[in-house]
């Protein structure tokens, strides 16, 4: 298993298959157009109350299992799928990401404490927080290391989601405090593990976390990439980004004053929604072959993330219903986060990584 530190576009080739050229970035600012287009006709479909809590929960639980086909497996595991054409193939490896998120959700659901009704936002969180979990392993920590010890793909995929999520639950109990929340009609005190943050906080930073290892993805900045071997890698790794992000963090919540939640709808999930626009829709071809490539990518991004999140948060009410935002509830911030992170990337997945931007491009 070769487990680099970047996505991999590719997919599998299918044999005597022939490519027809990608013609990027029209097939890239297309397909995004179709799976906004999509996206936002399935938010409209529910009802506010829905999407806010079974949807986004059920959508969440489906990214890990994307993760693991797409950036462990690069769509090449399990091994049958390369004697099968597009849409054949994105199609299974779509039934395989339902159907594992299907089982993660159960199971998350009815193990939580005293858990009834709709998903609180003590487990939306806490999926929410396993999904940055399994980014950190596969991204950061490069698998490691489960990598070392599990050789075959199917051990691999299936260890780190389990380490994903029980050590999320333990990283989740220590850091998480929802005690600010109390009076909250969802508030139960036997359900705030009364970590060491304010939930709304330690969230916030998490999410920036991960926007900010996309970012380093993209353009090209991990430092010391030439430090061989893990775990030092991954010890080089985890500082730069907790410093790079404490600094953002710190910046927008201290210095500008913007509270946690609109710092991470507005900002860090803005960032890193528009990192996906070059690496996944425009399969990191542009500027290719250009001097500080990565550099420009980055501002593609960081323009797509404004532009498109703005776009999201003017379309909230016409979807969502009536939505306030700001303190106390940030609605509208969770439509956005949901909208964003929740449907639409899991839907660039399957578009781009599983479908490999079929019917636009064929083989």
């Amino acid at each position: 298993m070769n487990n680099k530190n970047n996505i991999d576009v590719s997919v599998a080739e299918t044999p005597g298959a022939t490519l027809v050229p990608s013609r990027q970035p029209l097939t890239g600012l297309l397909g995004l157009a179709l799976v906004m287009l999509v996206s936002l006709a399935l938010i409209g479909c529910m009802s506010g109350d829905f999407f806010a809590t079974w949807a986004t929960f059920y959508l969440v639980c489906c990214v890990p299992p994307q993760i693991i086909l797409a950036m462990v497996w690069r769509n090449q595991y399990p091994l049958w799928l390369g004697g099968l054409g597009q849409p054949d193939r994105g199609l299974v490896q779509l039934l395989l990401t339902l159907g594992a998120a299907a089982l993660i959700a159960t199971l998350v659901f009815f193990t939580q404490a005293q858990q009834v009704g709709p998903p609180t936002p003590f487990t939306l969180m806490y999926v929410i927080f396993c999904v940055l979990v399994t980014f950190w392993l596969v991204l950061v920590w490069e698998c490691w290391p489960l990598a070392a010890l599990l050789r075959h793909p199917l051990a691999l995929g299936l260890g780190i989601l389990l380490l994903a999520y029980l050590g999320g639950y333990a990283l989740f109990s220590a850091l998480f405090d929802f005690s600010a929340l109390n009076g909250a009609p969802f508030y139960r005190d036997s359900l705030d593990p009364h970590g060491a943050f304010p939930a709304l906080a330690i969230l916030a930073f998490a999410v920036t976390t991960v926007a900010v290892t996309f970012a380093c993805l993209l353009s090209d900045c991990w430092p010391l990439s030439r430090l061989a071997g893990q775990p030092w890698r991954g010890v080089v790794r985890s500082a730069w980004v907790l410093l790079l992000s404490a600094v953002l963090y710190l910046l927008g919540t201290r210095v500008l004053g913007i509270e946690p939640v609109p710092f991470m709808a507005r900002g860090a999930i803005a960032l890193l929604f528009g990192v996906l626009v070059p690496l996944l829709m425009f399969e990191g071809q542009l500027f290719a072959g250009r001097p500080q490539q990565g550099v420009l990518q980055l501002l593609v991004a960081v323009i797509a993330g404004a532009l498109l999140s703005s776009l999201y948060w003017l379309i909230a009410p016409w979807l969502g219903g009536p939505l306030d935002s700001g303190a106390p509830g940030y609605a509208r911030e969770f439509w956005l986060a949901s909208a964003l992170l929740a449907m639409t990337f899991p839907l660039l997945v399957v578009f781009s990584q599983f479908l490999d931007f079929w019917p636009l491009r064929r083989r």
